[in-house]
């Protein structure tokens, strides 16, 4: 369980008392133990609408290897590593430091799709690559872990590798392994989503070696030990053992909604939020980004390109909660620039007093002062986000084709953390409630924006609303949720909904948003 961090916000009373008797239907999202049923692709009567793309098509047909989600998670310490760079491109050269006291160990990498349910495709092997332990770095004054690790193999992205996520599998002789992400991109793609990866909130929860952004904990992750943290990590080290055995945030919060696209073969290309920040401007060339499932950690980059975009006709999905709400920045290493990743959370930060328009606040706090409801009108609530969904406006687009009616209930299906809309702060104008549902200290709302000639904001105000979508297979029985009875279906059709309408260009000119927030606030 990611620890409460939440900040205390308070709201007016709602004027429509419709939460008495439901807030005993929030509970956690149902898992299981055993690998998911295999789905069959999930392109339905308005997912047709959505624009597909031939290659991706063609990419899943190839035959799917469900082996990436067998055998034993690696015990902390037997095997685990980190690559070069979080994404690349053809003609790169990625360059991964492992450490493990084996003499060998395997190499299986994996493109992640849907791959007839399976959902991964074997994609390279490499056999008895030379194992050796390599030293864990003491944490300096900042809490920063960085590993300056020897080689241990490489790989030249080549035809093999297509566009896209993948997974590379690190395997003892026993079978016990470990992961590591690896993106593949395409710069010069004018594809009409862009996927994007949010490896910076990985990174900013990623216990490896002593610290996280949160909290310290022991040498290998296992456990808190006191109420320090990091003000800066760096992405070369591992992902925690813990952390979906090196997988981090992928497996839960972005790949049901990978698993769906890929099913769709929808005209998709793929970034890591630091290509937003590296590469930003090029986003305009998309017609929506799809924000994941966590996207917390934002540099002024970042959400430069991101709100850049929405006014030049670019719709942004946020799939998520608690998204642009940590202001970071990034600093150079031995390894390369943006490998450092810092964030005080306060004006203690030592550019306060040279630049303070740098120094790492939280996003809505002084010097700042721009909370991310002033583009989206959804601002972050709280962690304690679960509950039932009640929906809203279903003569609208969002819930078209889902058969449900104002003031219907979708049972268990919120969680995490959450937004809402808060009249009290920068809003936009003509911001829409499509679900106004109680969670634990407040509300959480679906909302959606969009002005005449400009790109359509939508936010889902919860974490767990990828989730919903999981009929994707599933490792353990808490790394990819199962579906959710009576849950599932809507929001997968809703998805549907906003892929198709976010691929027709700016929504402010076909479905402008039609400002309902006096009816709940």
């Amino acid at each position: 369980m990611r620890p409460s961090y939440a900040l205390p916000v308070t709201l007016p009373i709602p004027r429509r008392a419709l939460f008495q008797g439901l807030g005993a239907l929030g509970a956690g999202v149902l898992v299981g133990p055993t690998l998911g049923a295999r789905a069959g692709t999930m392109v339905g009567p308005r997912a047709r609408h959505a624009p597909r793309a031939q290659w991706l098509i063609n990419e899943n047909k190839y035959p799917g290897d469900g082996t990436w989600l067998r055998g034993r998670p690696a015990p902390a310490g037997d095997l685990e590593g980190f690559a070069s760079t979080t994404s690349a491109i053809r003609g790169d050269r990625v360059d991964f430091y492992v450490s493990t006291p084996a003499r060998r160990f395997r190499v299986l990498v994996y493109r992640m799709g849907h791959y007839q349910g399976l959902g991964a495709r074997l994609v390279a092997t490499m056999h008895n690559t030379p194992g050796a332990p390599q030293v864990v770095p003491v944490p300096d004054q900042y809490g920063t872990v960085d590993c300056d690790w020897s080689t241990s193999f490489s790989l030249t992205i080549d035809e093999r590798f297509a566009p896209g996520q993948y997974l590379v599998r690190l395997e003892l002789p026993n079978r016990d392994f470990r992961f590591v992400p690896l993106l593949v991109r395409d710069d010069s793609s004018s594809a009409t989503y862009m996927y994007m990866s949010a490896v910076t909130t990985w990174q900013a929860y990623n216990t490896w070696g002593g610290y996280s952004l949160y909290r310290e904990t022991n040498a290998l992750g296992i456990q808190p030990l006191g109420t320090n943290r990091a003000v800066r990590v760096s992405f070369n080290r591992p992902y925690d053992q813990l952390f979906a055995n090196g997988a981090a945030d992928f497996v839960g919060n972005e790949f049901p909604l990978l698993f769906m696209i890929e099913g769709m073969g929808l005209d998709v290309t793929y970034w890591t939020d630091l290509d937003l920040h590296q590469r930003g401007p090029l986003l305009t060339r998309h017609k929506a980004l799809l924000s994941l499932g966590h996207d917390e950690y934002y540099s002024p980059e970042m959400r430069a390109a991101v709100t850049g975009a929405v006014q030049a006709g670019v719709n942004v999905a946020f799939f998520g909660a608690n998204f642009c709400y940590r202001k970071i920045r990034f600093e150079p290493d031995l390894h390369g620039n943006d490998r450092l990743m810092v964030n005080y959370r306060s004006t203690a930060d030592p550019v306060m007093a040279s630049d303070p328009a740098a120094a790492t606040v939280n996003w809505s706090q002084y010097p700042s002062d721009q909370p991310e409801s002033t583009f989206s009108g959804s601002i972050y609530g709280g962690a304690d986000g679960a509950g039932s969904m009640v929906i809203e406006d279903t003569s609208s687009w969002l819930w078209a084709g889902t058969g449900l009616a104002d003031g219907a209930v979708l049972p268990r299906a919120l969680g995490g953390e959450f937004n809402h809309f808060n009249p009290l702060e920068f809003n936009p104008a003509n911001v829409q409630i499509f679900g106004h549902s109680p969670v634990g200290s407040g509300v959480s709302d679906v909302t959606y924006v969009a002005e005449q000639g400009g790109g359509g904001v939508f936010c889902s105000g919860t974490g767990h609303w990828i989730y919903n979508l999981s009929n994707s297979p599933r490792l353990g029985t808490f790394w990819i949720p199962a579906a959710l009875p009576g849950v599932t279906a809507p929001i997968t059709t809703a998805t549907q909904n906003i892929l198709s309408l976010f691929g027709k260009g700016p929504a402010g000119n076909t479905a402008p948003s039609q400002s309902n927030t006096t009816s709940f606030y």
